[in-house]
């Protein structure tokens, strides 16, 4: 990191009740940090991060595994900020986390999946899939930036369908 001049920083003095101070000397032991200073830093740093998550419209998940993840709801990050997606939405399920269509019972990843095995362009899949050329530009703009989501749900649906004994690779061949 470049050294800084001290015309380039700025003097923050502030004070703090004692309740405060117990509640900054918790987070620097928790943060490791070597001075209040730097367990402020870290601790915006972190808040930054979180805020631009939820902007692109991600949640936080918490659980011992992803069969146990529930989402953990921050109101202050999540207070009045614009819907990130127009067409897509959450919907319950068991386990999957990605965003669907808006109005339709449909993966934003199956319409950019299929386009990418066939390759189709954005207006061949809005075609293809009956759906508003946005709607597709958003689906597909969704999934490259949540790639390792999409193929985390893949690999949780193939290890699903092992233990259900449905595998696609090993499926007994009808005689015909």
């Amino acid at each position: 990191m470049p050294a800084t001049t001290a015309a380039a920083t700025k003097r923050a003095n502030f004070d703090l009740t004692p309740e405060q101070d117990e509640i900054l000397a918790n987070l620097r032991t928790a943060l490791s940090a070597s001075s209040v200073k730097d367990t402020v830093l870290r601790a915006a740093q972190l808040a930054t991060l979180l805020v631009n998550e939820a902007r692109q419209g991600n949640h936080l998940y918490v659980g011992r595994s992803a069969q146990q993840a529930t989402r953990l709801a921050i109101p202050e990050l999540e207070a009045n900020l614009p819907p990130a997606w127009q067409w897509l939405v959450e919907r319950p399920h068991p386990w999957r986390r990605q965003l669907w269509i808006k109005g339709r019972k449909l993966l934003a990843s199956a319409v950019w999946l299929d386009a990418q095995a066939n390759g189709l362009s954005e207006e061949e899949a809005a075609e293809n899939w009956n759906l508003p050329l946005p709607a597709v530009e958003e689906a597909f703009a969704y999934c490259e930036a949540h790639r390792a989501l999409i193929e985390a749900e893949a690999d949780e649906e193939r290890q699903r369908l092992l233990v259900e004994g449905l595998n696609p690779e090993k499926a007994p061949v009808q005689d015909a």
